[in-house]
């Protein structure tokens, strides 16, 4: 979580599996893994006071279900609050797949 926060682009790929994807309901996008780390860059330079709260993680046989309450200010300075549920499966103790699921009117400040 410290890496996501902090935009340690480094940290968070030594958590990625080499065949890490991500898909986002929002959007219904798949990102590679070159996507998903230029995004931790993009929310870390551009995001003020990002931070992850009421996180609560529960394992799985392939991995772990997380949900939490993303908080930031956006650009234009709206004040955001995203209830996230997560799905990651993970492969040789890295995340593999990350399944991400959000409402998307309380990501709006941050689509510009």
């Amino acid at each position: 979580m410290h890496c996501l926060l902090t935009g340690d682009a480094d940290g968070v790929t030594r958590l990625y599996h080499d065949d890490f994807s991500a898909w986002r309901n929002f959007d219904n996008r798949t990102l590679t893994r070159k996507q998903a780390l230029k995004i931790v860059q993009i929310l870390a330079n551009n995001l003020q006071e990002l931070r992850y709260d009421d996180v609560r993680v529960q394992p799985t046989p392939s991995g772990f279900v997380q949900q939490h309450v993303m908080r930031c200010t956006a650009p234009n300075g709206q004040a955001v609050e995203a209830h996230v549920c997560m799905i990651a499966t993970l492969k040789d103790g890295k995340l593999l797949r990350v399944d991400e699921y959000m409402e998307s009117s309380q990501m709006a400040p941050l689509m510009g």
